[in-house]
């Protein structure tokens, strides 16, 4: 067999239609009838794609043409070896169907989807896990970014948690429309407001006394708050103290 990328002749016999490489509910009777009368009027087509697999050559990219050739009883097609992994093909196959060839229907977009997050394609160049927008369009729109959201709370609900964790951060929203409240962000709020308050009526304490009481609660709950988790210093705004 040629070396990957080089297109070459391949008997039609020897090749494997195996259904993990297709993401189609099945092959298009009509497409086949109109490749089949191509090829017996001369005409020619793009190469295949095909890989070796456990041993067998499988085809990744081509399936309505292999089927035209057998149909009309030819020996050999012409083809391009494809080496990737396991995941890797099946994406490329289902890929190929998106790019060229007989438009895949809707109700076929799960398994392509399937492929998509099987190959990792869903993550971006940092690793971060893809909105549904983003991955509605990488799949050229083949379902809404909500029907993906749904599929993936179905078939891989980690990335579908972690994608909804992503669309909170960013922008305070969940896939549902409806707004997250950063629980977090509401208690330092509250914080600041108090301490606020506390520098607002020490300023009021003139008797040492009562000053002492108060510094001494406040140097308690700072070691509280340190000793609570973890925590980043932070440069300390200006700010007259009164004290």
């Amino acid at each position: 067999m040629s070396h990957a990328g080089e297109s070459f002749s391949v008997r039609v016999a020897d090749l494997v239609m195996d259904e993990s490489y297709q993401v189609r509910a099945q092959l298009d009777d009509g497409a086949v009838s109109r490749y089949a009368d191509a090829m017996r009027s001369g005409q020619e087509f793009p190469p295949i794609s095909i890989a070796r697999v456990g041993g067998a050559v499988v085809i990744v990219d081509g399936f309505h043409r292999v089927t035209a050739a057998r149909k009309i009883r030819r020996e050999t097609i012409t083809a391009v070896l494809v080496e990737r992994d396991e995941a890797e093909l099946q994406w490329l196959a289902a890929e190929a169907n998106l790019k060229h060839g007989v438009p895949l229907k809707r109700g076929e977009g799960r398994k392509l989807l399937t492929a998509y997050v099987r190959a990792g394609r869903h993550r971006n160049g940092t690793r971060r896990v893809k909105s549904s927008r983003d991955i509605a369009k990488d799949l050229h729109g083949l379902a809404s970014h909500s029907i993906i959201l749904r599929w993936m709370k179905a078939d891989f609900p980690e990335v579908a948690r972690r994608m909804t964790e992503r669309r909170v951060k960013n922008t305070g929203v969940g896939d549902d429309g409806i707004p997250r409240v950063d629980l977090e962000e509401k208690r330092q709020g509250a914080a600041l407001v108090a301490i606020d308050h506390l520098i607002a009526h020490s300023r009021g304490i003139i008797d040492p006394e009562r000053r002492g009481i108060v510094l001494a609660k406040l140097r308690a709950a700072l070691e509280e708050v340190e000793g609570a988790g973890e925590w980043e210093p932070m440069a300390a705004t200006a700010a007259d103290d009164g004290f």
